[in-house]
C-alpha cells in the first residue's frame, strides 16, 4: 500500500509540472492573433483605484521605478514599447478654430476659449498626442519635408519642446511659431518644427485610422528616470502616461516572449503594478504565474528530480523489504514441488495488482486537480508503464534468484 501512495503521489506531482506549464501556454496563445504584421499588446497600469493611484504617484521613489521600467523596455530588442496618449492641451492665445479644439467631431461638449489662471490669459483646449520614438517610426510618421525630431535631445528642461502640428494647421502656424500651454499643471513652451503630412494616421484606442491633421503631436524624452525632485508631480503624471502603451512583437514571436521581457524589466526595476489589457484578466493572471513557473523553472526541476529520487530509493527499499518477507514462502513452495513458471507467474501477478491500484489512484486524483492536459496524462501513463516493466523483471529476477539458492532450478 505504501509503495502504491509513493508512486501515485510522484505521479501526481510530475502530472502538475507538465500540465500547468502547458495549459498556461495554450491559454495565452489562444488570446493573441497572429494574421497581423505585428502583433500588439495593450500595456497599462492596474491602479484603478484612485487613492492608491495618488499613494503610489506621490513617492518620487515609486516614479523612478516606473521610469526604470520604461527604460528597461525600451532597450530590449525582442519587442517595441509604441507609447501615446491623446489629452486636450491648454494653449494660450491660440489662433486656430473650433475644429482644432479637442472633442470636436465627437460627442463632447467643446469649452471654448476660457480664462486659464496658470497660463495668465485667455486658453483654449486643443487635441494633442503625446508619442515615442518608437511609435513615431512605427506609424512611419514624419513631417511634409522628410524630418523628424532630433529624438536624443527632447528633454522637458529645456526652455522649449519642438512639437510637430497636423497638416490642417498649415496657415495658421508657421514654423518657428511658439506657443504657450499647460501640460499636467505645468507651463510648457513649444516650437513649431515642422508639419505632418496629409491624412497621416496611427492606431490608437482599436482605431485603426486615428488621424492626427488636427493634432499638436509631442515627443516624450527618451527617458524621464532622472527627473528634478521639485517637479514630482508633474513627472509622476507624465510616466504613468508612458508606460499606457502598446507593445509591437513581430508576428508569431510567443507570447512567453512579451511575458518574460515584462518581468524581468519589473524585477530590475522593482515596478509590478503593471497588466496586459484587452486581453481577458485570467489569461493575463494565468501567464504571469506561468512566467513566475519559467522563472523559478531550475528549483522546481531540482525539487521534482529529488523527489524522483527519493522515490526510486523508496520503492528499492520498499520492494526488497517485500521480498525478504516473501522469499521463505517461495522457498517452501519450491521444496514443495511448486515450479519456477508458477512461483514467477505469482510475483508478476503481484506486480500487476500493486501498478493497477496506482493507474486507479493517479486517475482518481488527476481527475480532481483543476488543470486537465491529455499530452500529460498520456506522459504519466507511459511513465508509470515503464516503471511496471521495469519492476516486474526486477520481481522475476529476485525470484530466480531465491530458487536458485536453494539449488533449484527455475525452469
Amino acid at each position: 500500500m505504501t509503495k502504491v501512495l509513493i508512486v501515485a503521489f510522484l505521479g501526481v506531482t510530475v502530472y502538475n509540472l507538465v500540465s500547468f506549464t502547458q495549459s498556461t501556454r495554450d491559454a495565452v496563445n489562444r488570446s493573441f492573433s497572429d494574421s497581423a504584421a505585428a502583433d500588439l499588446y495593450g500595456l497599462s497600469d492596474h491602479l484603478t483605484d484612485p487613492d492608491a493611484f495618488e499613494q503610489y504617484r506621490s513617492s518620487s521613489d515609486n516614479i523612478r521605478k516606473i521610469a526604470r521600467f520604461y527604460d528597461n523596455l525600451q532597450s530590449d530588442r525582442s519587442l517595441e514599447v509604441l507609447s501615446a496618449f491623446d489629452q486636450n492641451l491648454p494653449i494660450v492665445n491660440f489662433e486656430g478654430g473650433e475644429t482644432f479644439e479637442y472633442g470636436y467631431g465627437t460627442e463632447m461638449s467643446l469649452q471654448g476659449p476660457h480664462p486659464d489662471e496658470s497660463l495668465g490669459g485667455v486658453a483654449v483646449n486643443v487635441k494633442s498626442m503625446q508619442m515615442n520614438q518608437a511609435a513615431f517610426e512605427f506609424y512611419n510618421l514624419t513631417d511634409a519635408v522628410g524630418k523628424a525630431f532630433d529624438w536624443e535631445s527632447i528633454d522637458y528642461s529645456n526652455p522649449s519642446t519642438p512639437v510637430l502640428l497636423g497638416s490642417n494647421y498649415r496657415g495658421v502656424y508657421e514654423i518657428g511659431d511658439r506657443l504657450t500651454g499647460n501640460l499636467y499643471s505645468r507651463v510648457a513652451r513649444f516650437e513649431v518644427v515642422g508639419f505632418l503630412e496629409p491624412n497621416s494616421s496611427m492606431f490608437y484606442q482599436n482605431d485603426l485610422n486615428f488621424y492626427l491633421d488636427d493634432y499638436v503631436l509631442i515627443p516624450y524624452p527618451q527617458s524621464i528616470e532622472h527627473f528634478p525632485e521639485t517637479e514630482a508631480y508633474f513627472y509622476g503624471i507624465l510616466a504613468f502616461a508612458m508606460i499606457n502603451a502598446n507593445v509591437a512583437v513581430d508576428t508569431g514571436t510567443s507570447p512567453d516572449v512579451v511575458l518574460s521581457t515584462l518581468a524581468t524589466a519589473g524585477n530590475q526595476s522593482g515596478f509590478d503594478a503593471y497588466a496586459l489589457i484587452n486581453v481577458p484578466s485570467y489569461i493575463t493572471q494565468f501567464a504571469l504565474v506561468r512566467n513566475l513557473i519559467l522563472d523559478n523553472l531550475g528549483l522546481l526541476v531540482t525539487i521534482e528530480i529529488a523527489l524522483i529520487i527519493g522515490s526510486i530509493v523508496a520503492i528499492v527499499a520498499l520492494t526488497r523489504f517485500n521480498h525478504r518477507r516473501r522469499s521463505q514462502r517461495v522457498r517452501a513452495l519450491w521444496m514443495l514441488g511448486r515450479r519456477g513458471s508458477a512461483l514467477s507467474g505469482t510475483a508478476l501477478a503481484t506486480t500487476v495488482i500493486e501498478y493497477a491500484a496506482i493507474a486507479v489512484a493517479l486517475v482518481f486524483l488527476i481527475q480532481r486537480l483543476p488543470n486537465q492536459d491529455s499530452t500529460s496524462g498520456l506522459l504519466i501513463t507511459a511513465g508509470v508503464f515503464v516503471l511496471f516493466l521495469l519492476d516486474a523483471i526486477w520481481q522475476q529476477r529476485l525470484v530466480k534468484t531465491t530458487i536458485l539458492g536453494t539449488g533449484g532450478k527455475t525452469a
